[in-house]
């Protein structure tokens, strides 16, 4: 060979000789070698190589360790740094918040996926970098070293390499820190679904993440309720879609790169919830060459394309949408979870009182989604983007339907029918922006800036008609209508300090202004009418110090503390929070964790007068208060030869819950009255979770178990609180099972989840009369097509293949219509039997 690089010298006899090496590959792709001679063993030809250069050889069993020469003066000695960006090979894309151990001490990269550590010179650094779904990078360093350091995705083919005894990092990392999970993107996609919901197919089956009853608006995190948990893309605030049929998520799962979890205690760099956290950051784009995804399912269209642009940047843009109405029988697919149009039912259903109950489901129902991503990389330190998205759906839902009563002393051929016309619609739309800066200002110092916006509206009105069938005045006449607007403004800053062995300092400061509107105008016949229109709106500042603080090798303490002073400065709040994780082996790890947490805007629920709870966003305001909480977390993991255990346990005391309750007043007369009272109180949740993991070679199973309880107690303003009663939420077990496995090009998986019912649907069907517990086996068939400028994917998923019918937990009313009928309940069963095909297509 002749004037080659020395690196690609190398590559060559890795391949051709199994030589195991270690070495700087940016260091020798600076030598250029020229040779035409045979040797006799690998160390002399190594040694030949390098006879020249400033390099010495080690020998450390079977891998031959390369080590640049030192310089300076002989007993010289300053601080080496080790720092980088992590970025995914072929697409350069920064893998944000990657694991780093640097001689078993850890820390973690920034969003952007940059790393810096400082420790003592004349020592050798073993570093290993992880990424969930990626290769570990494993190497040894006699130097310090700044450089990208990329990671190959561990489903990704690799034609030109041949990989063997390479480890992969876990697809869920849980048990690092007490109450933090992260989740492997890449795995999603093979679960059982059709794409467009793959990330919330993947965190349903999370231990902590309830499943049950299918919320498709909200995540519920460790008993807490609707509302108290932050969903956040890109940093800006994610409110909620409504989704009816829970097979298209509100964020395209073509853009999420690393979601990050928090089922609470999280630290002191992340507040305004007492829930839990769920970060999801998107890709920046390829910045090596165009590429186009395409995703075509049943039920929607799917696209995304990155483009390089001007060599340092890239852009990213993606749209989706139903293309026909979901639930419209004439537009009748096999494969999509169509129901025929709830057409007149003139067969009589007999119904006994408080057992009145009907399905019914949408007949128009539209979705779609816009998102752009523009990413510059001004060097290989700093990083600018701005992320853009626009989402919104509807539908519509109508249904006649007849009742007849089976509890009446009349004969049955003379009960009176009772027609039910029921019409319900609603429209939800959400918007989100960010503008996002890091800038590395010197070997030990980083800070980010990001501004964000969100907004968020929803508009809905339900009408309810019934009359006897032989008479022409209607019995019961209720028309509820709502809108609920909310919208948020941030900015916030955060700064890294890094001090030696791992030590870091982390301080910042900000804030938020939040604004919600309210409408509810609810008109039970000709006798009450409720009007009450409420606009809130608040502002807070905040500021942040974290200390990161690794104590020996088997000690790490995370101090912090977070001070808030909120509207008109006359409220100064402090939030102190701490997490600690101790190794009692190399296998076995104790993580502790809590603190206190504040929340300014969530929602509030109203309670009607037939008991429907409809939750509205609001913020702090004088007649609302702010949420405040405790948390406290403990757990115990243990990792070894691929197998994880995982043990938590949890304790959340929630106070200032306020809710609203229709009451209607003695003296009620026809007009506009005020009937909804205040309710205050408190709330607390507790419980233990299990999880257990082992993968065997590409094959993974695993499994959770939640056992929990969600206690409440409200009171009317001036009256005393009464004694803990189960909260909406509550729900006492939940379990889930899941496998993946990899055979060639094929991928199989399944999953099963069962949850004893929330209280929610304990209590609207008290007899049993209808199952309230949730049952649900999914199935999937995936098969992978790499041709050489394209790679195709096709599955076929069943979910829910027994049709167990589930209750689903957003879309249950009950309706007072007469002290015939007393309550009927209208209900939508939550995903059915739902056969389903997709392709997907990446050039």
């Amino acid at each position: 060979m002749k004037d080659k690089p020395l690196n690609e010298v190398l590559h060559q006899l890795r391949d051709q000789y199994g030589l195991q090496l270690s070495y700087t590959e940016n260091e020798l792709s600076k030598y250029k070698v020229s040779v035409q001679k045979q040797f006799e063993t690998d160390e002399e030809t190594l040694n030949f190589l390098l006879n020249t250069l400033p390099f010495r050889l080690k020998k450390a069993g079977k891998v031959f360790i390369i080590i640049p020469l030192k310089k300076g003066k002989t007993g010289q000695k300053s601080d080496v740094h080790i720092s980088g960006q992590i970025v995914e090979s072929g697409t350069r894309e920064p893998l944000s918040y990657s694991n780093i151990i640097i001689n078993k001490k850890k820390l973690v990269a920034d969003v952007t996926g940059s790393f810096n550590f400082i420790a003592s010179a004349d020592s050798s650094f073993h570093l290993q970098i992880s990424h969930l779904g990626y290769f570990v990078f494993d190497t040894v360093l006699y130097t310090g070293i700044d450089q990208h350091f990329t990671l190959k995705p561990s489903i990704t083919p690799l034609p030109e390499i041949k990989v063997q005894n390479r480890p992969i990092d876990r697809s869920t990392l849980i048990g690092d820190i007490a109450g933090n999970m992260k989740i492997n993107h890449n795995i999603a996609q093979y679960l059982p679904g059709q794409g467009d919901n793959s990330i919330f197919n993947l965190l349903r089956l999370m231990p902590g993440i309830q499943a049950t009853n299918e919320q498709s608006a909200d995540l519920q995190l460790s008993g807490s309720q609707e509302g108290q948990s932050l969903m956040t893309f890109d940093g800006f605030t994610l409110f909620g879609l409504k989704n009816y049929n829970n097979n298209i998520s509100i964020i395209n799962p073509f853009l999420v790169k690393n979601i990050n979890i928090y089922q609470g205690s999280f630290p002191a760099q992340y507040g305004n919830r007492v829930g839990g956290l769920v970060q999801m950051i998107g890709k920046n784009g390829s910045l090596q060459k165009p590429t186009f995804s395409f995703n075509l399912n049943a039920t929607t269209v799917n696209g995304m394309a990155e483009l390089p642009l001007f060599r340092k940047s890239s852009l990213v843009i993606a749209y989706r949408q139903t293309y026909y109405n979901l639930y419209n029988s004439n537009n009748f697919n096999i494969y999509a979870p169509t129901h025929s149009k709830n057409e007149t039912t003139r067969t009589p259903v007999n119904f006994n009182t408080n057992l009145n109950g009907f399905d019914v489901y949408p007949d128009n129902y539209r979705y779609r989604d816009f998102n752009a991503k523009y990413t510059i990389n001004p060097n290989k330190n700093d990083q600018l983007y701005f992320s853009l998205y626009l989402g919104g759906d509807k539908y519509r839902l109508t249904t006649l339907k007849e009742l007849k009563p089976s509890n009446s002393e009349d004969p049955p051929e003379t009960r009176n029918p009772l027609l039910v016309d029921f019409s319900d619609r609603e429209k939800n739309s959400q918007d989100g922006f960010s503008a996002f800066y890091s800038k590395k200002w010197s070997a030990k110092i980083s800070s980010e800036f990001l501004f964000s916006r969100s907004s968020y509206s929803r508009e809905a009105f339900q009408n309810t008609q019934a009359q006897a069938e032989n008479t022409t005045t209607a019995n019961t006449g209720n028309e509820l209508e709502f809108s609920n607007t909310a919208k948020e403004y941030s900015f916030r800053n955060e700064n890294r300090i890094n001090r030696k062995d791992g030590k870091e300092l982390t301080f910042g400061a900000g804030f938020y202004t939040n604004k919600a509107s309210l409408v509810n105008i609810n008109s039970y016949g000709d006798s009450l009418n409720l009007n009450s229109e409420q606009q809130f709106s608040n502002t807070h500042l905040y500021a942040f110090v974290k200390e990161h603080l690794p104590i020996g090798k088997k000690l790490i303490i995370d101090g912090g503390i977070r001070f808030l002073v909120a509207n008109d400065g006359n409220k100064f709040i402090a939030e102190p929070r701490f997490s600690m994780q101790y190794k009692f082996t190399e296998n076995l790890k104790l993580n502790v964790a809590g603190g206190r947490y504040h929340q300014f805007m969530y929602k509030l629920a109203h309670v009607d007068r037939d008991n429907n709870y409809n939750y509205f966003w609001v913020t702090s305001a004088n007649s609302v208060p702010v949420l405040n909480a405790t948390h406290y977390c403990l757990g115990l993991n243990y990792y070894k030869n691929s197998f994880t255990a995982n043990v938590e346990s949890y304790y959340k005391k929630t106070n200032n819950l306020s809710r609203q309750v229709f009451e209607q007043h003695q003296n009620a007369v026809p007009g506009w009255n005020s009937a909804y009272i205040n309710y205050t109180g408190d709330a607390k949740a507790y419980g233990i979770s299990t999880y257990l993991r082992k993968d065997f070679g590409n094959q993974a199973i695993w499994t959770s178990y939640n056992w929990s309880k969600a206690l409440e107690r409200l009171a009317k303003e001036g009256d005393a609180l009464p004694g803990y009663v189960p909260a909406i939420n509550d729900q006492r077990h939940e379990f889930k099972i899941a496998a993946l496995l990899n055979y060639k090009r094929f991928y199989f998986s399944s999953d099963f989840v069962y949850g004893s019912g929330q209280k929610l649907i304990r209590q609207a069907f008290p007899d049993n009369d209808v199952s309230t517990d949730y049952q649900r086996v999914d199935l999937a068939l995936t098969y992978k097509l790499n041709w050489e400028k394209s790679k195709t994917e096709f599955g076929v998923s069943v979910l829910n293949i027994f049709d167990r019918k589930n209750l689903s937990y957003n879309h249950l009313r009950s309706i007072n219509l007469s002290p015939e009928f007393n309550v009927v309940k209208v209900y939508t069963n939550a995903v059915p039997l739902t056969p389903t095909i997709f392709l997907k297509i990446v050039f």
